[in-house]
């Protein structure tokens, strides 16, 4: 991606390159000429991920480019516009970002590096809640992961994690995919393919800053393996200017539609001969965004008995104030046969999202606010309705210490018989 997006130095609204924003942030000066391999290692990569949807924190490209997480971090796994720049970028500045800590092997068509790209993440939790007999809980660990990304070329990289432990049991491989940057003879034009969540184009899970998920992105409305969340899929993004100051991006996906579970008996991933597709359009000013997403998919049980389904809505990205980022994504969705039922007759409709509030108070505070609805007609039980305060504090910036507050806004009723509020007190790191 040799284009901008959204990159805006504070006191200037014009849109720069990537290359320009580095050379601003590090090194000032009207009159320095900056040399390509001076560059290259003053980059910082600290997030792995794919246009408006990076993956998650990585500490080795901070320690591969000797530069702070702040570089492209609001605070961990949370991005800035410059990490969401870079990562849009194809995971490294230039194909020779790297050439210093390659290997000589004598073969220009192997390209490795002098030790293996691998990093660690570690998130523990002390919990207390009201929604279960169990009311306080040490989870710890509660997920501890291994992860590794490195360019096998000057535009394809690789991405993926492994779940050591996740709630108390191996969890194995979740994000894996390889990305292609600038694609088709150097237009901005950008694959990957793979496993990943088809929401990473909206607003990554792994990403959020509160323990709180995002709730009508894991909410099971039907009866299959259908979430928004993992799929085996391909997708591609094109973005380019419309005027000097607007920015358009394009993103289609074709996935499975039945999550990220194992083969069959026949070595199959899919579980029927359906393909699930989804797009994003969405225009940018500076760093203030808006755009629309949709997903349309169909599914067949194991008798063949058929589910339609739609979710469509907007998603919306702002900065105010300089300092305070507004952000959500709401989504409208229906089902035809959810349930399976022998006849379709049992069509369902639902709406849901969240909205959030990002503020960082000085160097080592951070404040995030997330409001989660959901609604599904016929299905009282799925409704929630919530609030969520998150206090973070970054004892080291790949350290962090958390306290967090859920409150239950849902009426109580005969699905709902007592409100479900819940504290946290999380530890995380990443190295």
């Amino acid at each position: 991606m040799s284009y901008t997006y959204k990159m805006v130095e504070q006191n200037d609204s014009r849109m720069v390159s990537l290359k320009d924003a580095i050379k601003r942030r590090f090194l000032p000066g009207k009159n320095i000429r900056i040399k390509s391999f001076v560059v290259s290692f003053l980059v910082l990569f600290v997030a792995i991920g794919f246009m408006a949807g990076m993956a998650e924190a990585i500490p080795l490209f901070a320690r591969n480019y000797k530069l702070s997480c702040t570089t492209c971090h609001i605070g961990f796994p949370k991005l800035n516009s410059f990490g969401e720049a870079f990562a849009g970028n194809g995971y490294r500045f230039s194909e020779d970002d790297l050439a210093g800590q390659n290997i000589e092997t004598g073969d220009d068509n192997l390209q490795l590096l002098n030790h293996l790209p691998l990093a660690i993440r570690a998130d523990s939790f002390f919990r207390v809640r009201n929604d279960t007999e169990t009311k306080t809980d040490l989870q710890g660990p509660f997920v501890l992961k291994i992860l590794s990304s490195a360019p096998l070329t000057k535009n394809i990289s690789y991405y993926f994690y492994f779940l050591f432990d996740e709630r108390g049991d191996v969890g194995g491989v979740e994000d894996a995919f390889i990305h292609l940057n600038d694609a088709y003879k150097g237009v901005d034009l950008d694959l990957r393919f793979g496993q990943f969540q088809v929401t990473d184009v909206l607003f990554p899970r792994e990403q959020r800053l509160t323990f709180q998920d995002f709730t009508y992105y894991v909410t099971a409305i039907s009866d299959s393996g259908f979430r928004l969340t993992y799929d085996r899929i391909v997708e591609a993004t094109y973005n380019f200017d419309v005027t000097e100051n607007l920015g358009m991006g394009l993103v289609a996906g074709v996935a499975n539609g039945n999550g990220i579970g194992g083969a069959d008996s026949d070595r199959n991933f899919d579980s029927d001969n359906f393909k699930n597709f989804y797009g994003k359009v969405d225009f940018s000013v500076g760093e203030q965004s808006l755009g629309i997403y949709a997903y349309s998919g169909r599914e067949n049980n194991s008798a063949r008995i058929r589910n339609e389904f739609f979710r469509v809505g907007p998603v919306f990205d702002f900065w105010l104030f300089e300092d305070w980022n507004l952000w959500g994504n709401f989504l409208y969705g229906e089902d035809s046969n959810p349930k399976f039922g022998p006849a379709s007759v049992d069509d369902t409709r639902s709406w849901g999202g969240f909205a959030g509030v990002t503020k960082k108070f000085g160097e080592d505070w951070l404040l995030s606010l997330l409001y989660n609805r959901v609604k599904v007609y016929g299905r009282q039980e799925l409704d929630a309705n919530t609030v969520t305060t998150n206090l973070t504090y970054y004892l080291m910036r790949n350290f962090k210490l958390l306290v967090e507050i859920t409150g239950d806004l849902e009426e109580t009723n005969a699905f709902h018989p007592v409100k479900e509020h819940t504290g946290v007190f999380g530890v995380v790191l990443a190295y």
